[in-house]
């Protein structure tokens, strides 16, 4: 039995499912049906159960099934064989709300690493294609799935640049003296580098880290050149050294040192521009293979391998992490890579992890070299066939 598997989902009102309910198997388990029939959706429930939050939408009111007034997801988890349950319920009176094993959990986290949940599909070009902030979301997902103090220390940090903002803003014209302004200004500097130092400095390791895991998954999946991914801070300063995971005191006092100075030299234009333009909300990744940036130069199939591959590292990180299996949802997959790329994703996963693959035609997935779950999917209704 593997460290983490799910053994069942209960869905009612969720998406364009008035009820459901499946048992999965711990391999490789197929949702087959035509576009627009709710497969992605059970994905969504599975990712929504694991994490709290759903990878498709921020409004949770968005998951109620047309038409009524809330939803209620559930999963039954085994963790190194003992059960958990999560159930989500989300109301458009009362919001969302979130138990595991019966007891009430903080609904507004924004991932309450119940389960870890890795998902490929469509959308993830857009950590390539899309802005910075799309590939700072992955890495704040990633790394906050594994760990509770980088949700601490990224939710402080936030919370502090709210607040400096609106000083900011509020200073602009307002006639509060200089030596006052700066005063205070200081304040909010030192909360804003003692947080935020934190939050790069794991960010930088977790990075560094999945490079090489992804590297790996991608000279197998897609063996023309070598993929290597960069984190960029907003300020010039050393790669943190130190063992894995640790935060010494030496490179959070190198990183908090440079992360002080710029903040002194944009102070100026931050009072003129109402805006605090240095710190990890302005963090940038690249994904290079061969040296090339993927975003700028990457064909799209080419970006779809390096994503598939990202998340295939993620797999190992997770584990390398926590010591639990991650659970992998692949949606579209056999429209997403050439039959080339599925053959050796399959050759890869084996029997590695459990996964939950859709398609619309279970025969395009081609060998996928082991014993499969199939189920049909067609208005909202699930089938087990095989």
């Amino acid at each position: 039995m593997r460290a983490m598997v799910l053994e069942s989902l209960k869905l009612r009102h969720f998406r364009n499912y008035a009820s459901a309910q499946l048992g999965l198997f711990p391999g490789k388990n197929v949702l087959s049906g035509d576009n627009g029939q709710g497969k992605t959706n059970i994905l969504e429930a599975v990712y929504l159960c694991g994490t709290g939050t759903s990878y498709r939408t921020s409004r949770d009111t968005d998951l109620i099934r047309w038409g009524e007034s809330g939803l209620h997801a559930a999963c039954r988890f085994l963790r190194r064989s003992e059960p958990f349950v999560v159930e989500v319920a989300c109301s458009r009176e009362a919001g969302k709300s979130i138990r595991i094993n019966g007891v009430s959990h903080d609904s507004s986290a924004e991932n309450i690493g119940a389960a870890n949940v890795v998902v490929f599909g469509p959308d993830d070009l857009r950590m390539i294609k899309g802005g910075p902030v799309e590939r700072r979301r992955f890495l704040d997902t990633e790394i906050g799935a594994v760990s509770e103090v980088y949700r601490r220390d990224l939710s402080a940090y936030r919370r502090i640049l709210a607040q400096r903002n609106a000083f900011l803003k509020d200073t602009r014209y307002d006639a509060m003296p200089a030596t006052r302004r700066n005063a205070a200004l200081d304040v909010w500097d030192e909360q804003l580098v003692s947080a935020g130092t934190r939050v790069m400095i794991r960010r930088s390791r977790a990075i560094r880290r999945l490079s090489i895991l992804a590297r790996v998954t991608h000279r197998h999946i897609s063996p023309d050149g070598a993929l290597e991914i960069i984190y960029q801070p907003s300020f010039q300063v050393a790669s943190p050294g130190g063992p894995h995971g640790s935060d010494d005191g030496e490179t959070l006092r190198t990183w908090a040192d440079a992360f002080r100075r710029e903040l002194e030299r944009m102070r100026g234009e931050e009072l003129m521009r109402g805006v605090t333009l240095v710190g990890p909300h302005r963090d940038e990744v690249r994904f290079l293979v061969d040296g090339v940036d993927m975003r700028l130069f990457g064909s799209q199939g080419q970006q779809r391998a390096v994503l598939l591959s990202v998340r295939l590292g993620e797999l190992e990180f997770v584990k390398s992490e926590v010591g639990d299996d991650a659970i992998l949802l692949l949606d579209d997959v056999s429209s997403e890579l050439d039959p080339g790329k599925r053959a050796r994703l399959w050759d890869y996963l084996s029997d590695r992890v459990q996964t939950i693959i859709t398609t619309t035609d279970e025969r395009s997935l081609g060998d996928t070299g082991a014993a499969v779950k199939l189920f049909r999917v067609k208005a909202g209704h699930v089938e087990e066939v095989g």
